[in-house]
C-alpha cells in the first residue's frame, strides 16, 4: 500500500535507483556512465564525487522520519502506525549450535534505526533520502543506490569544476548532518574524468587541489570504474 502510494503520487525521486520496480544497479551504472560521456563529449570538464556514509542505517533519526512521512501525506491513523512500527523496537543476537546442548543470546536491547531485514525497513529509508536529489539537481547530477550516493558535476573549465564540487560537497554535508547522518570525509572521494585519448597527453592535465582526495578509480556498486570510463 505504502509504495503503490508513493508511485502513484510519483513521490520518490528518479535518482534513486535501489529498492524500486523497473530500476537496478545495471540502470544506476548506465545513467552514470551516460552523463559522463556525454559531458566530455561536451568537451565539458567532468567530476564524480563519491560518498562514504558512517553506519548509515543505524543512525536514522525516527523523528525525522515520521516528519517526512508527514510530509508526503502520510497522516493520521497510518501514520500513528508507522509510529508504533519503529518506536520501542527490540533485538537480541541469538546463536545456535549443534554441539552445544544450550542456545547462546545476548539481552534484549532497544533499536534506534529503520527495522533491518523487513520488508518496510529498504523502503522508509529511501523515503528518509528522498529528498537529498531536490538541493542538489539544480547544479549537480545525484544518483543513489539505497545508501550509495554519488553525485557528478561539470563545467566549462577547472577553475569553475571546483567551485562546483566544493558548493556541492558543502551542501551535502549540510544535509547528511541536518538528517543525522554523518559523511565519513576520508572515504569520500573525487574522480576527475577524462576521455581515453587523453591519458597519453600528461601536459594537458592540470593540478587541482580539491577539498576532498581525488582518486583514479572507484569500486561504483560491485565494478570498478577508472577516470577514463574503463572497467
Amino acid at each position: 500500500m505504502l509504495l503503490s502510494y508513493l508511485q502513484t503520487n510519483e513521490i520518490l525521486v528518479l535518482e534513486q535507483f535501489g529498492f524500486r520496480k523497473e530500476s537496478n544497479i545495471e540502470k544506476a551504472v548506465f545513467v552514470l556512465t551516460d552523463y559522463i560521456i556525454t559531458s566530455l563529449n561536451r568537451r565539458q570538464q567532468i567530476g564524480g564525487i563519491f560518498c562514504d556514509l558512517t553506519k548509515v542505517f543505524d543512525c536514522v533519526n525516527h523523528e525525522i522520519l515520521l516528519a517526512k512521512l508527514h510530509h508526503y501525506g502520510i497522516r493520521g491513523v497510518v501514520l500513528n502506525w508507522f509510529k508504533t512500527y519503529v518506536s520501542n523496537r527490540k533485538q537480541k543476537v541469538k546463536i545456535t549450535s549443534q554441539n552445544c546442548k544450550q542456545d547462546s543470546s545476548c539481552r534484549w536491547e532497544t533499536i534506534n534505526n529503520v527495522p533491518q531485514g523487513s520488508i518496510l525497513g529498504p523502503l522508509l529509508f529511501i523515503i528518509y533520502v528522498n529528498d537529498l536529489p531536490r538541493g542538489v539537481n539544480q547544479f549537480a547530477n545525484p544518483g543513489i543506490y539505497a545508501d550509495d550516493t554519488s553525485v557528478l558535476v561539470s563545467a566549462k573549465n577547472l577553475e569553475d569544476l571546483k567551485s562546483k564540487v566544493d558548493f556541492t560537497l558543502h551542501h551535502i554535508t549540510d544535509w547528511f548532518s541536518f538528517n543525522g547522518l554523518t559523511l565519513n570525509m576520508d572515504k569520500t572521494n573525487i574522480i576527475k574524468f577524462s576521455s581515453n585519448h587523453s591519458q597519453n597527453q600528461p601536459h594537458q592535465r592540470e593540478s587541482v587541489n580539491y577539498s576532498i582526495k581525488e582518486i583514479t578509480n572507484i569500486n561504483f556498486l560491485g565494478l570498478v570504474l577508472d577516470n577514463h570510463i574503463n572497467w
